[in-house]
């Protein structure tokens, strides 16, 4: 494993980062064949991205600015394949522009899922979204508007927690200084290894009980490509990466 020199909760500026890391210096995803590791930006002052803290786990949206987001690209595959693919990945949050706190380690700790988020250019998209979590936990200070302690806390209070944050990080800013809240610019990186070919689901698979790990019971209504949509009793409609539930024993049929 890489070892950076930070300690949790520790403060730097991007040039540090990218001076540690030996990433590029613009992006979310930020990928370093140096040594062999992808860092997560957390950056709640832009707005592009809606990352939320749910029940101690990061739900982080995945790469690409507009249109559909596709798992296998870049780094999206590098993060869905961290288990196996021995790359070390590490979190920073900004909370305050210019300001990448270390959040540590992280593991993938769920199945990516796939969710509505509006794009770059204002259009509703597809993206993943990677439920993450720090390893080992920590108590690393988090934004208290995008912490929720469960699901049903953040369909209570999240719809509009993104433009509540920008009001208030407006309000902080120098009078007839205007915020900057121009998305910084993803850089398309290469993965690590080749991308296997996409596995095809079972045609038969469709209306089957099945059984998630984190989401219970549920049905399977739709077919996709290699997306199933499995509607749960107790967690609503969920789309799923096939692939990676059955890899990673995510799934079982009832």
């Amino acid at each position: 494993m890489f070892n950076p020199g930070l300690t949790i909760g520790q403060t730097i500026k991007n040039s540090e980062l990218v001076a540690i890391f030996k990433c590029g210096n613009m992006g979310g995803m930020r990928r370093s064949n140096v040594t062999n590791t992808l860092v997560l930006i957390s950056d709640y002052t832009k707005g592009l991205y809606h990352d939320k803290w749910i029940g101690g786990v990061l739900h982080y949206t995945g790469m690409g600015k507009s249109g559909d987001q596709d798992i296998h690209w870049a780094q999206n595959a590098t993060l869905a394949e961290c288990g196996s693919n021995g790359v070390d990945v590490h979190l920073f949050e900004v909370m305050d522009a210019g300001e990448y706190v270390y959040c540590g380690r992280i593991a993938l700790v769920d199945t990516p899922y796939v969710d509505n988020q509006p794009g770059e250019d204002g259009n509703d998209r597809k993206v993943w979204m990677f439920p993450i979590r720090p390893v080992p936990e920590n108590n690393v200070k988090k934004p208290p508007m995008f912490v929720f302690q469960d699901m049903d806390d953040y369909r209570a209070r999240g719809a509009n927690v993104d433009a509540e944050y920008h009001k208030m990080m407006t309000g902080k800013k120098k009078p007839g200084k205007q915020p900057d809240l121009k998305p910084t610019p993803d850089v398309p990186a290469t993965p690590l290894h080749p991308l296997k070919p996409k596995p095809t689901v079972p045609a038969d698979l469709l209306g089957k009980h099945v059984k998630h790990k984190s989401f219970g019971e549920g049905v399977v209504t739709d077919i996709a490509g290699i997306i199933i949509t499995v509607s749960f009793a107790n967690a609503g409609e969920k789309k799923l990466s096939y692939e990676v539930c059955i890899k990673n024993k995510l799934l079982e049929f009832v």
